[in-house]
């Protein structure tokens, strides 16, 4: 079994999926479930850099998306905070979509801790974020604090740390609903790993939507497209669990990012259209969801890129059952 030190890192974000488990479930059976309407959205690139390539997803897409992902970094709070008035900026170049942002509840300068923001140490820099994401037009964005708390590669894991960590993201959570126009809609963000879950949830008075980082790949290595397929529905933080999780607290559910693809160690799933076809069946049935996001984009650590050619089988199984949405 994998330990996170195996694991390689990305700048942009981590999400790691381990725990092999026996058991099939029936493909037919999952591509017969009831379809329902969902906003389909797309990661391609931060910021301004990424404007050009999800334009040109759409265009390959041959429809519009509704939602567009980005990431703050986590260099310093001011970095942080300069940066989401970046962002807003760059994606004022596509009217229409929602912005899906990703909060870092910790950063590199300081040393600062879960227990410290619990107690409110760090309030000010949410206040001024939420500021520049109104100030910028991005009053209703969905805001994922702290996502992929379960796995152990982001310096804000609740793993040893589950009631400081749910503390802490309550505080930031109000700290950004305080500010004159603000509507966001928060989401608490799972990756596919062992590690706290249900211990780490802030509340459903702070939580909008619970959501699921899903990408096609397994510990250990799973050859065979159904047996990976049964091994993301029934891990303990798979998608079994959160269908279940965001049933029983009446919450939507979101998938902000999701792909196939490779990794450098060999455990991607790769040209998948099976993973595609059921993600896609899953997401249109088992309670409403809020967005979900394709991973169209060559990152250091998982390769999920549909729009350049080089996974023909998944691509097309996207862009037919995207078209169907």
């Amino acid at each position: 079994m994998a330990t996170d030190d195996e694991l390689p890192a990305d700048p942009a974000r981590r999400r790691l999926g381990r725990l092999a488990v026996s058991g099939l479930l029936g493909l037919t059976a999952a591509r017969s479930l009831p379809v329902r309407k969902i906003p389909i959205g797309v990661y391609g690139g931060a910021g301004c850099t990424g404007v050009p390539a999800v334009r040109a997803y759409q265009a390959w897409l041959g429809r519009p998306v509704a939602v567009v992902l980005d990431f703050l970094q986590m260099d310093t709070w001011s970095g942080m905070e300069n940066e989401a008035g970046w962002i807003t900026g760059c994606w004022k170049q596509m009217p229409g979509t929602t912005l899906a942002i990703s909060v870092p509840m910790l950063v590199g300068e300081g040393h600062p801790t879960l227990a410290q923001g619990a107690d409110g140490a760090f309030d000010p820099h949410f206040v001024t974020l939420a500021q520049r994401l109104v100030a910028g037009g991005n009053a209703d964005a969905f805001v994922r604090i702290g996502w992929e708390f379960n796995g152990g590669w982001y310096p804000w894991t609740a793993r040893g740390q589950a009631a400081a960590y749910a503390r802490y993201w309550r505080r930031i959570a109000r700290a950004m609903r305080g500010v004159a126009g603000a509507r966001f809609r928060f989401d608490w963000t799972a990756a596919i790993i062992d590690g706290p879950t249900a211990d780490a949830y802030p509340g459903d008075d702070v939580v909008d939507v619970i959501g699921l980082d899903v990408y096609n790949e397994s510990w250990p290595r799973i050859a065979d497209p159904a047996q990976r397929w049964a091994y993301l529905l029934h891990h303990p933080a798979g998608l079994v669990w959160h269908r279940d999780f965001a049933r029983a607290h009446g919450k939507p559910r979101s998938f902000p990012e999701w792909g196939t693809g490779t990794r450098p160690d060999g455990h991607g799933g790769g040209d998948d259209p099976i993973f595609i076809r059921n993600m896609l069946a899953w997401m249109t049935a088992g309670g409403p969801v809020a967005y979900d996001c394709y991973w169209d984009y060559h990152a250091s650590d998982y390769d999920a890129k549909v729009t350049d050619g080089h996974q023909p089988k998944a691509a097309a199984a996207l862009r037919s059952g995207l078209r169907a949405l």
